[in-house]
């Protein structure tokens, strides 16, 4: 396998600093399409919660529900991206790809949105969780 063929096991991309093993930490933003603005994205809501508090599945129809209310969308948009495809009347809409990454040792990521781009970052390796800044101190 070349090295091209591999992908970094963390991102690294934009971890909590304030995160700590017993909280979950959710995090909303949306793509400026004006390109006036000096940031390419504006954070919406960055907030954080115990562990205990919300688990996977809460988790990702949260963070459905946050995109859905920042994309102004309407009624008649949300009911089709929450009913099946079975049948054809109203037409199911699933705009939600969920998708997991590790941002960094120890950290599950689950995100979801396109122009706003919701995420959930939960501590499951306590002991390998920004070890380095245990080993420094």
């Amino acid at each position: 396998m070349s090295q091209a063929d591999t992908k970094p096991l963390y991102s690294g991309f934009q971890p909590c600093p304030t995160l700590t093993p017993k909280m979950k930490c959710v995090r909303l933003r949306k793509y400026n399409h004006d390109h006036s603005k000096d940031e390419l994205f504006t954070e919406l809501f960055h907030e954080h919660c115990p562990k205990h508090r919300i688990g996977r599945d809460a988790s990702i129809e949260m963070l459905k529900a946050l995109v859905l209310r920042y994309d102004d969308v309407g009624a008649p948009y949300i009911l089709r991206c929450y009913i099946n495809k079975r049948g054809r009347e109203p037409q199911a809409h699933n705009p939600f790809q969920i998708n997991v990454e590790y941002p960094e040792p120890g950290v599950i990521r689950i995100y979801c949105g396109t122009d706003i781009h919701a995420w959930i970052d939960t501590v499951i390796a306590p002991e390998q969780f920004r070890r380095f800044q245990k080993d420094s101190a």
